[in-house]
């Protein structure tokens, strides 16, 4: 962890709010001019803010506030966070997805991406999917159609990778196969909430059932007609089981 990010963590949980905010606000704004080192730290800086401003309503206004400006840099044209000449460049739109999920405020998700078609339709076409769940919240199910794939598509594919990767990974192992099995899941979701907000509800029962039956693995079924039933239960149920095996290896 980074020493100004460390420092953040600590002042938070000493209490020390101000010191917490100011410090994580300078980080984030490294990030925001790439600074090498930092764009590691994207999903850490927003997990510990978003801890912040649940107890600290400053920093929820700055966050608001931040988002605004990366909002402002976006419609400016400028669609990269952070340093552009790394590997993978960070989309700006995701980072601003990110931190409108912070804010609890998927009405911002999607009155951009609207805002996008209008004045970036290739940019906004390009990020269409990760619109998706905002789109579908906001109830307009003609636009999110537009965008949406048949996700039994992906069937085969995942019933392939349940043959060679562990559902409940090893110590130290990526879980892949839970993350393409939540990915799976949460677009059968979203494509039969279109489908009932469009009145077609036997088309949506048809496309659940069809996703369940077409999973090769017992266990994987019986996982992903739970995530169907609570979306988060996948990665709830891999971390409890990443924490477990953290406990076993210090036993050990």
């Amino acid at each position: 962890m980074a020493p100004v990010l460390q420092d953040a963590v600590t002042a938070r949980r000493e209490g020390r709010s101000d010191d917490a905010l100011r410090l994580m606000a300078e980080l984030f704004d490294q990030m925001t001019k790439g600074v090498p080192g930092t764009n590691e730290l994207h999903f850490i800086t927003l997990f510990e803010w978003s801890q912040l401003a649940e107890a600290y309503h400053p920093a929820y206004e700055a966050l608001a506030s931040a988002r605004d400006e990366q909002v402002r840099r976006l419609l400016d044209g400028d669609d990269i966070f952070g340093a552009s000449d790394v590997a993978w460049p960070r989309s700006r739109f995701r980072v601003i997805i990110n931190m409108n999920e912070t804010l609890k405020d998927s009405r911002a998700t999607y009155e951009l991406f609207i805002q996008l078609l209008s004045l970036q339709p290739a940019l906004a076409h390009r990020e269409a999917r990760l619109a998706l769940p905002a789109i579908v919240e906001a109830g307009n199910f003609a636009l999110a159609e537009r965008y949406l794939a048949d996700p039994l598509a992906r069937l085969k594919e995942l019933n392939q990778l349940a043959n060679e990767l562990p559902l409940f990974p090893p110590p130290r192992a990526a879980p892949r196969l839970a993350a393409e099995l939540t990915i799976f899941v949460r677009d059968v979701t979203l494509l039969a909430a279109v489908h009932e907000g469009l009145g077609k509800d036997s088309e949506a029962k048809t496309l659940r059932g069809a996703a369940l039956s077409g999973i090769a693995s017992d266990d994987m079924r019986a996982l992903g007609q739970r995530e169907l039933a609570a979306p988060g239960t996948i990665t709830r149920e891999i971390s409890s089981h990443l924490m477990h095996l953290d406990d076993v290896d210090e036993i050990k």
